[in-house]
């Protein structure tokens, strides 16, 4: 079995332990969320639910472009600790007299080095190269408002039981979509098949799927709806459904997950990431070590 199966199988446990931290966030203060890649969806997802002001910006917007934006607190997120985009945003902030803070799955890393403050979460450790039970477990610390482990165990099982009634090998493009919170893990679901499976992926707002992007939809391709529960997404999968198979998460939906102001999202991503293994393994791949990519990006 390969690490990436175990290390998202071992999610409720994760969310259990997580319930232990907690972090506080003031309606006084403007906080700035930094990360890259899957660091990046999780804290802009985030930031989308939390009702509190604030932005997120890529550590290469802010490296690249020598950007240091106005706020009280950055949070800055990186599983290893060691991306270099991100490491340097902390110190860039650091330097301009913005309070930091890191969090992190690995003691001793630079990011810990650099933060005024760390969250390390060292049980959180992965050894694949892509992140998948630490995404949600940080996700929901960021978020929560209830304990959610029992629920996680139910959505893993009913994810695998549905899974496995559909030919993942007859599809190559995959389609995700989503407003606001739902559009940060629509695309994070994205990236993980195209990081286990290597496949042609987009990500969207629902209704400006019609707007253009429609014109690539096959009969080869998955749709994926992460919902708000409205009835223009439940109009959409009707009308998408007389072209291909749609998966729709949400009230009554293929996987009943009830939208709750974007609290859910860490229960979704689950699905989204058990899809990405199952199509990696139709096709022969080994999730836990994609090609051309490491667990930390330096540079």
């Amino acid at each position: 079995m390969n690490y990436t199966y175990n290390e998202i199988m071992r999610t409720p446990e994760l969310l259990k332990k997580i319930e232990n931290y907690s972090i506080e966030f003031s309606s006084n203060k403007k906080y700035v969320f930094v990360g890259c890649g899957s660091s990046y969806n999780l804290a802009f997802t985030a930031s989308k639910i939390l009702k509190v002001n604030s932005e997120t910006l890529t550590g290469g917007k802010i490296l690249a472009l020598d950007y240091t934006p106005k706020c009280d607190i950055g949070i800055f997120i990186s599983r290893t600790g060691e991306s270099t985009e991100t490491v340097l945003s902390a110190e860039k902030f650091k330097k301009n007299g913005i309070l930091t803070i890191g969090i992190t799955c690995e003691k001793n890393s630079s990011l810990e080095k650099v933060c005024d403050q760390t969250f390390t979460f060292d049980f959180l450790h992965e050894e694949s190269i892509v992140m998948t039970g630490a995404f949600t477990a940080i996700l929901h610390f960021l978020i929560k408002n209830e304990e959610i482990s029992n629920v996680a165990k139910k959505i893993i099982k009913k994810s695998n039981d549905y899974l496995e009634k559909i030919d993942l090998k007859k599809y190559n493009h995959f389609v995700f979509l989503g407003f606001d919170e739902e559009y940060g893990i629509s695309k994070e679901g994205a990236l993980k098949i195209q990081e286990m499976a290597k496949q042609f992926v987009e990500f969207h707002e629902p209704l400006e799927y019609r707007h253009g992007p429609i014109s690539k939809l096959t009969d080869k391709t998955l749709v994926i709806i992460n919902s708000k529960d409205t009835k223009y997404e439940h109009t959409l999968k009707k009308d998408l459904e007389k072209y291909t198979k749609v998966i729709y998460l949400g009230k009554d939906g293929d996987i009943d997950i009830k939208y709750n102001s974007g609290f859910e999202t860490p229960l979704r991503v689950i699905f989204l990431q058990i899809l990405a293994y199952k199509k990696a393994i139709s096709e022969g791949l080994n999730p836990d070590r994609p090609e051309n990519l490491s667990k930390s990006v330096k540079i």
